[in-house]
């Protein structure tokens, strides 16, 4: 006697009729939710929980990166603002930006979190903001370059 087969759903859209499954726990998916990977596709909360591993930031980390790149961009633009011409903005938007990313690396005892490059760099924007309408050319800059320069410095320890 010949077995029926079982039409599977995946468990995210229940509309949609799969025959693919997630090589690590078995969960039916659709294509939209397939993650391929070397070793085959998987769901995407495997996925997450297999990168979680890499990411140890505590709480006290993400703070001490708010705080260092909020107070550190404050008083770059500050001095960005202060002098008043674009072109300082271009040298000293990206030795701000390098500097903060490197001190918030350094200060969270290098420590990975999954979301700390995008709170350096709202810190950042936020340090900046008071000195927008003073000069907003010098400031538009440093906000473009500083707030790149500090993602990408904290973000190529990861």
């Amino acid at each position: 006697m010949a077995e029926a087969e079982v039409t599977l759903y995946c468990t995210v859209h229940p509309s949609v009729a799969t025959t693919l499954r997630c090589n690590r726990c078995g969960r039916p998916m659709c294509t939209k939710c397939a993650v391929k990977t070397p070793v085959g596709y998987r769901c995407r909360e495997c996925v997450r929980a297999q990168q979680d591993k890499f990411f140890n930031a505590q709480l006290l980390d993400y703070l001490i990166a708010a705080v260092v790149s909020l107070v550190v961009s404050f008083v770059a633009a500050a001095i960005v603002a202060r002098l008043g011409w674009f072109l300082f903005a271009f040298f000293l938007s990206p030795a701000a930006g390098g500097l903060i990313g490197n001190a918030v690396w350094r200060l969270t005892g290098k420590r990975r979190g999954r979301y700390t490059a995008a709170i350096v760099g709202t810190g950042v924007v936020l340090g900046a903001v008071p000195f927008l309408l003073w000069n907003p050319l010098a400031i538009g800059i440093y906000l473009f370059m500083a707030t790149g320069a500090a993602v990408a410095q904290f973000r190529l320890h990861l």
